[in-house]
Order: structure tokens, then sequence, then C-alpha cells
């Protein structure tokens, strides 16, 4: 009876199981744990070793100096040695769910933020781009001013300026974008600040600012400014100061830039004279002219020769500049004769204009140079020329060999006319001033010429007509008018005398004849109190 209720029993056996399926406890069987360590899975990182017991794999294995190293502390996390910040959690499952993910928020917030930062640059780089433009605008303006010869306004915009540039510097530090700064645009504003001090006449705030530009090494090639400085202490007078920084320039200057050096040399010698040192001031020009002659330098040298009454060096001095070039204006010309516009236009604009002035100034200093050592060279000129002493036969054999050598001689021809002149041979006189009219067209002096002999031979309509042309060449020439004046009252134009010796009054107010013919008119005119002031001007000037 028992036997069979045990047989019917339906909830028998549930509590019967194969210790083999015993996997609760797998944990703590020490032999099934060494089994799987020694196991090609048991090497594998695992990702959480907690609820686990101590292993061969789960603990750090011991480096050689007894520390726990790298390796056993990354597999105690779960992470390989190789891993980065930036990098999610390793998954404990192929299967993954849909969802949130905090790892792509983070990687995308920290890219956003990188993008704001290069926009925020960009946009305090533009905004200082900007401010400096509007530096550039103030020092434009301050520029044109100062060539307008608006000094107070052109002063005025350079301080402005200085101003917004330094607010531009003090933006970029509180940006801190500082090394992107415009040190050309500081130099800039700084030069043009001084030299707007300059032109005003205030030294001692141009010389300031000079000196913060040298100080700044940042600067390049700011060492030459120091020439500035000198120029500042020569006006000054001081001019032990001003040599002293003319030297200092002196060394900034590369041997290779020789007309700059030259320049900063001749100041020297200049100081040197204002000292009264001519020794080491002809010293300072002989190098000079030594290394690159110029019409200045060369002219230096002879004065300072003539200071020091060296009769030796005049000569070398003035040798030296007659061997500087001369450019001649007149091969410059095009060969086009017939393009009449063409030849006006060459004639007149700015760059022959500019070599005009340089062949003028060159000229200015070879006279000036001749006349001034001539009396310490030779104090009697007579002996030296023919013309001087009246021998005429003579200069006129001279100035006709001068002309066999080279016929397109103008002084050669010029002086034969004049002695013919003074030897009564007026037919081959106008014969030589013709043919240098022909050469020189529309010259003065040749025009002038020729009317004073159709005025001596009593021609005076074709004196008139000459003289005319040579009024209309040279407008303010008081000595054209007066003759002209003076034709006239002899044909008994007394309008046309009376404004031809005005004009001629106007510019040259010291001729006495004018003055009293303008007097003499006035009373004829009864205008008394007129011819009162002009007899007056007349008393004060004799």
């Amino acid at each position: 009876m028992e036997a069979s209720v045990t047989e019917d029993d339906l909830y028998g056996g549930f509590d019967d199981y194969d210790h083999a399926y015993d996997t609760q406890h797998l944990v703590h069987d020490r032999s099934f744990q060494q089994a799987v360590a020694r196991s090609s899975h048991g090497r594998r990182p695992t990702t959480s070793m907690a609820g686990r017991a101590p292993s061969a794999y789960g603990m750090a294995p011991h480096s050689s100096y007894g520390a726990v190293s790298s390796y056993g502390i990354q597999s105690r996390t779960g992470r390989t040695s190789m891993a980065t910040r930036n990098e999610p959690a390793r998954p404990m499952t192929a299967v993954r769910a849909a969802g949130y993910s905090s790892f792509a928020n983070k990687v995308q917030a920290a890219e956003s933020a990188a993008v704001t930062d290069t926009k925020n640059t960009d946009t305090i780089e533009q905004k200082c781009k900007e401010m400096e433009q509007r530096v550039m605008d103030m020092l434009k303006e301050s520029v044109f001013a100062a060539e307008k010869r608006s000094l107070k306004e052109a002063l005025d915009k350079a301080k402005e300026a200085g101003r917004r540039e330094r607010a531009v510097v003090k933006y970029r530090e509180q940006q801190d974008v500082v090394e992107s700064m415009n040190i050309d645009l500081t130099f800039t504003v700084l030069f043009n600040l001084a030299q707007q001090y300059m032109a005003n006449d205030m030294a001692n705030e141009a010389l300031n600012t000079y000196q913060i530009i040298v100080k700044n090494k940042m600067f390049p090639n700011s060492g030459r400014l120091k020439v500035n400085i000198g120029n500042i202490y020569f006006k000054k007078k001081d001019y032990n100061k001003a040599i002293k920084y003319y030297r200092m320039a002196l060394d900034q200057v590369p041997s290779i830039q020789k007309e700059t050096r030259i320049n900063i040399l001749n100041n020297i010698g200049v100081a040197f004279i204002k000292m009264g040192k001519y020794d080491e001031a002809m010293s300072t020009f002989e190098h000079c002219v030594e290394e690159r002659a110029d019409f200045k330098t060369a002219l230096n040298m002879v004065l300072t020769a003539y200071c020091l009454e060296d009769a030796d060096k005049m000569r070398d001095g003035f040798q030296k500049l007659l061997d500087v070039p001369l450019d001649d204006d007149e091969e410059n010309k095009p060969h086009d004769k017939d393009d009449v516009l063409m030849s006006q236009v060459l004639n007149n604009d700015s760059l022959r204009q500019f070599a005009r002035r340089q062949r003028a100034d060159g000229e200015r200093a070879i006279l000036t140079a001749a006349k001034t050592i001539s009396p310490a060279i030779a104090s009697d000129t007579g002996p030296g020329s023919a013309y001087l002493r009246g021998d005429y036969d003579k200069a006129y054999a001279n100035y006709r060999e001068a002309l066999n050598n080279d016929a397109g001689c103008v002084q050669a021809l010029y002086n034969m006319g004049l002695v013919c002149r003074q030897q009564g041979n007026v037919e081959q006189a106008l014969e030589c001033f013709y043919k240098l009219h022909n050469i020189l067209l529309n010259n003065v002096q040749v025009l002038c010429q020729l009317a004073s002999i159709y005025e001596s031979l009593e021609d005076t309509a074709q004196a008139i007509e000459l003289y005319s042309q040579a009024n209309s060449l040279a407008p303010s020439d008081p000595a054209i008018l007066a003759r002209l004046a003076a034709i006239y009252d002899a044909e008994g134009d007394k309008t046309q005398a009376f404004q031809s010796n005005y004009d001629s009054y106007r510019y040259y107010p010291s001729n006495l004849k004018v003055i009293e013919w303008m007097g003499a008119y006035y009373i004829d005119a009864q205008f008394s109190e007129k011819a009162v002031n002009y007899f007056e001007k007349a008393s004060i000037m004799q």
C-alpha cells in the first residue's frame, strides 16, 4: 500500500538534481576556477570582478620591483592600456539597446565648444582689424593735412591716431590675442607723430617720441632714426650730441647703402664746420667724395678748403665738383620733332621738372664754388682773359678756333657776337646771334642782344618786336620792361611807356630811373600826391 502511494506521488523527485549542473557553487569550487584560469577563456580581460573570489587572473601581477604594474590596474577597471578618455566604456553584450547615450553627447559638447572658441577668436580678430583700419584712416588724414600745410590739424590727427592705436593694443591684451599684434602700425603711428611734432617746432616732444621708437627692440631698423634725433640736436645747436647720434646711426647702416652713409657723413661734416673744426670736416668731406661724389658734398669740400685757405685742396675739390656727372636734358628730348603735343607733355611732366631742378642745383653749385675760390686762387683775372684786357682781336681768334674744334659750341658763338659788337662789326654780330637764335630757339638772352643791336641801329619797330618776344618768355624781368618803356617814351607813346615802367616798378621797386620817370609822369598828369609818393621813395633810397 505504501509502495503504490509513493509511485503515484506527483511531486516526487523535484529535490533530486545532478551536481554537474550546480552552477551556483562553481565560484567556490577551487579546482574549477584553476581549470578556467589555465584555459583560453580565463586569459581574456573581464569586464567586472564584482562578486568573484580572487583568482590567478583577477589578482594584479607583481612587477620586478614589487610594485603594481599598469596592466594589473587596467585589468581591474576592465580597460586596456591603449584606451583613451574619449572612448566609450566596453559593452558587456553585443546587443545594444536603443535610447540615450551619454558618451555621444560628451563628444558633441566638446566639439561644439571648440567651434565656439574658433568663432570667438575670428570675431575678436575681425574687430581688431576694423579698429586698425580706423587708425590707418586717421593716419592718412594726418599726412594729407600736413601736405596741405595744415600743421595744427595734422598734429591733432596724429595724436588721435596714437590714442586709437593704444586702444587696439589694450583690447588685444584683454582678449589675450597679443601674438598677432601689428608692430608696423605702431611704428608708423609713432613715427608720424614725431614728424608732426617737428613740423610744429615741438623739438622736445619729437625727441621723446623718437627715443621711444629707438629703445623698442621690436621695431626693425629703428636705429636709423637716430639720424632724426641728431637733426633735432643740430637744430638745437647741440652739435656734440648731434655728431654722437649721427655716428650711432652710421653704425646701423650697412656698407652697401652708400648713398645713405654719404648723407650721414655729410651731416657730420657740417656739424664739424658749425663747431669750427675745419680739419675734421675736411677729412669727412674728402672721405665722402672718394666714396661717392655729389654736388652738395663736393661743394662743402671746396668751401671747407676755402675756410682753411688751402689753395691746392680748393683746386682738387673744384675738380671733383666738375667730375660729378651732370645730366643733359637735351639728350632726353623725344626724337620725333613733328609730334608737338607729345613733346610738350614730356617736357612738362614731373620727372622732367625734377631732372631740371637737379641740373639747376648742379650748375648753381659749380658757379658758387667758382665765384668763391677764384679770388683766393688768382687775385687778377685779367691776364687769363683777352676779352677783359680789351684785346678783342685775340679774343675773336680764340673763339673762332673754339668753333673750328666744336661747331656747336654756343658759348663761343655768343661771345664772338659780343666781340663783334665791341669792334663795331654789327653785321657779323647779327649773323652770330641769328645763328644762336636758330640753335637756341626762344632764348631770352639772344633775343635781348638782337633787340639791343636793332635799337642801336634805330630800328625801333624790330627792337620792340624782339623785346616783346623776350618779355613773353620772361614776363617778370624788370630790365626788359624798362627797355621797352624807354623805346615807347622815345617814340612818344606815353601810355605804353607808363604801363611798361609801372610793371617794371612792381617787379623791381628799387630802380631810381623808373621811379623818377613815374614821378615826372604823375606831375605832367597833374597827380601831385602820387608823384610825391614816388619822389619820397627815391629820396629814401638815395
